[in-house]
């Protein structure tokens, strides 16, 4: 049992992808009112600027009931003992109340429902974290964290509770290698190896829960801090000068890293793994991060060597870029190899290539629908909080 109705979530995909293909003149109205009438969707529709404003009012009436019961109950917030007890009690009334509002509401990530999501799990991780002495590390009290968190994400998939684990991951993990013996060398390496295992992982969970999208904004922002992670882990400035703020006392200048070489290859090699791999498989996200990993990399190596002055590189860079943006539109007119300037709709394709979602879509309007390269872009992660990142 999850948070969120399931079937409503997989409807709800299945009823924004046949209306793309309706606006595209691939299905008929009638077919669309076909769909509509046979995956019914109950959750409470609302746009997205309606949703951060809800979240934002959730949010602060709920901090404000914290605040204002505390302040006419000091009593409750005088110790760490009882600041814990009231922190989980508060937290767990809050969980409560959202779990009603979820049921007799039928919200799903509309705002309300994510603040609700958000402020309890902040306040049962602080009430956890306070029953524990104090001056533990910030490892430890990331290790008692993450549980909370990871069950959190999986009853109620939301991006920003998974946005929190991959941080608290990064974090325990750093602060763990901060304490042990050789530990600061390795930093980069080490936090390079965990990019890559919770990209694994975040492909792995993505193949096995394929037919159902409750996780897939979760998967796919994963996917994003990962690989983000990766490439700037390897990044020549950002190693040196992580390196320069962990040594005691902080240098006016941070001194030559030991393996100066490998970190200039990895800043410019990972970045084109990125970009190749993405061209290769046309996946956004890819090219994306290896073409902002690219811009990266040059801004390292001007930092350094600095041939020429900021505005003198600036002025030039932006001409490559927008004479480099124009070759590419004017070249993708036509589709070549799959790829194409046309516009992009905002729903992926891909979720359809699951045998049985496109079946049944096929069994309501009575038509088949395959991939179509000069439609859009293949392969690349469904989800993105909120949005879409498959193309």
């Amino acid at each position: 049992m999850k948070a969120y109705n399931e079937t409503w979530i997989y409807n709800r995909e299945i009823v924004r992808q046949a209306d793309n293909w309706c606006r595209r003149n691939l299905l008929t109205n009638e077919q669309m009112d076909t769909i509509q009438r046979t995956y019914p969707v109950g959750f409470q529709q609302t746009n997205g600027y309606l949703e951060i404003g809800l979240f934002l009012f959730t949010t602060v009436t709920i901090l404000g009931t914290y605040l204002l019961v505390s302040t006419f109950f000091p009593a409750l917030v005088d110790t760490q003992a009882s600041s814990s007890v009231f922190n989980l009690v508060f937290g767990a009334l809050v969980a409560g109340l959202g779990w009603i509002l979820i049921q007799q509401r039928h919200l799903y990530h509309n705002g309300i429902d994510n603040a609700f999501v958000i402020t309890q799990t902040g306040f049962l991780a602080f009430g956890l974290n306070q029953l524990f002495p104090p001056g533990l590390s910030v490892a430890t009290h990331c290790l008692i964290s993450l549980p909370l968190l990871l069950m959190m994400l999986w009853y109620y998939g939301d991006t920003l509770i998974t946005f929190f684990t991959v941080i608290v991951t990064y974090a325990m993990v750093f602060d763990w290698l901060l304490d042990i013996d050789g530990g600061r060398p390795a930093v980069p390496f080490v936090m390079m190896g965990i990019s890559a295992v919770l990209y694994v992982l975040a492909r792995q969970t993505n193949r096995r829960l394929s037919r159902t999208p409750y996780y897939a904004d979760c998967i796919s922002l994963t996917q994003w801090c990962a690989l983000l992670g990766l490439a700037a882990s390897g990044n020549y400035f950002i190693a040196r000068e992580v390196n320069r703020l962990l040594l005691k006392p902080i240098p006016a200048e941070s001194p030559e890293l030991s393996l100066a070489f490998l970190f200039w290859v990895f800043t410019f090699c990972i970045p084109g793994a990125y970009l190749q791999i993405g061209l290769a498989r046309r996946n956004r996200m890819l090219i994306i991060l290896g073409g902002l990993g690219l811009v990266g990399a040059v801004m390292t190596l001007h930092h350094y060597l600095r041939w020429v002055s900021l505005n003198v590189a600036l002025i030039v860079g932006g001409l490559l870029l927008i004479s480099l943006s124009i070759a590419i539109i004017q070249y993708l007119r036509q589709p070549r190899r799959g790829f194409t300037d046309a516009p992009d709709d905002d729903s992926p394709d891909e979720f359809f290539l699951s045998p049985d979602t496109l079946a049944a879509a096929q069994t309501v309007t009575g038509i088949q629908h395959g991939h179509n390269d000069n439609v859009k872009l293949g392969g690349g992660n469904f989800g993105g909080g909120g949005a879409s990142g498959n193309y």
